[in-house]
């Protein structure tokens, strides 16, 4: 790991952060999307790919982490941020001109009349098409933070522990205009093995015919409590592959737990977690006030 360089805090300034692994084919608009930024900060999981290579052009400065979870190579992009706002980009999403405007007037101005963290609309894409239905659309996500005092912890949806309430902003981050069939399968594979793994450290167990019938109650949920099927043929299809993807989790959930129990002899590739050795997110980290102003 590369030696962390924390220093104090420049005020008024913003530090972009990008964490990124075999990202060639859209670091480049997620960069260019930061101009407004003081310092571009990525943090590169020793990419395969031209990840480097592009990054190097268009950042301030490329680190080379070896991949430790999303989480702590946030953590990492933190100690090596030098502005005292941090704004957290990934990089298949690109910011709007419109929020880089809105994120530098907030830096420009006394700490004391901000919050210490902001929730950021951010606008999905499915085959080229804007979803305005579906679960998590609309959506806020924290990105926007004052540099003291956060951390980050969780392995796929990372969590920012910090102080206080939380700030809303409108002026949207857009993700993955160009998501597909094939790139969201890649991802699939890639998230349902961790997301199982987080289960079973949770200590959450299930069942082939629990696998089975969860097909069924996602593509109700967010096909129709979540009005996912509003989006057209564009939301069918991807509600289909959100069902699939919950049954991806289950199955790979129970197969830890046969190996677990020696009910199944094969080598994961990777060591299980102690069951039961993580602890949910309490309601009150998860539901933080609304910020109302000094």
């Amino acid at each position: 790991m590369p030696e962390s360089h924390v220093a104090a805090p420049i005020s008024g300034r913003i530090s972009a952060c990008v964490i990124a692994r075999n990202e060639e084919r859209t670091i480049a608009r997620a960069l260019k999307s930061l101009a407004f930024a003081d310092e571009i900060i990525v943090i590169d999981a020793q990419s395969a790919d031209r990840t480097r290579e592009i990054a190097s052009g268009l950042a301030t400065r490329v680190i080379e982490n070896p991949w430790s979870g999303f989480a702590n190579q946030r953590n990492v992009g933190l100690s090596h941020c030098r502005g005292d706002w941090v704004f957290f980009l990934d990089s298949d999403e690109e910011a709007t001109p419109e929020l880089g405007a809105r994120l530098k007037r907030i830096a420009s101005e006394p700490p004391a009349k901000h919050p210490a963290c902001y929730s950021i609309q951010r606008i999905e894409y499915f085959l080229g098409k804007e979803l305005r239905y579906g679960p998590g659309n609309p959506s806020h996500q924290w990105r926007f933070f004052r540099r003291e005092g956060v951390r980050f912890e969780g392995e796929v949806h990372e969590f920012p522990r910090f102080n206080g309430p939380v700030g809303m902003i409108e002026e949207p981050i857009r993700h993955n205009p160009d998501l597909g069939i094939d790139r969201f399968l890649s991802k699939l594979n890639h998230y349902t093995t961790i997301e199982a793994l987080e289960r079973f450290a949770l200590g959450s167990r299930t069942t082939l015919f629990h696998a089975f019938g969860t097909f069924f109650t996602t593509l109700f949920k967010n096909g129709v409590r979540y009005r996912g099927f509003l989006n057209g043929r564009v939301g069918f299809v991807l509600t289909v592959l959100e069902s699939i993807s919950r049954v991806v989790r289950h199955l790979k959930l129970w197969v830890l737990w046969q190996v677990h129990d020696g009910k199944i002899r094969m080598d994961l590739g990777v060591k299980l977690p102690p069951p039961g050795s993580a602890n949910p997110l309490s309601k009150a980290e998860l539901e933080r006030p609304v910020w109302k102003g000094p």
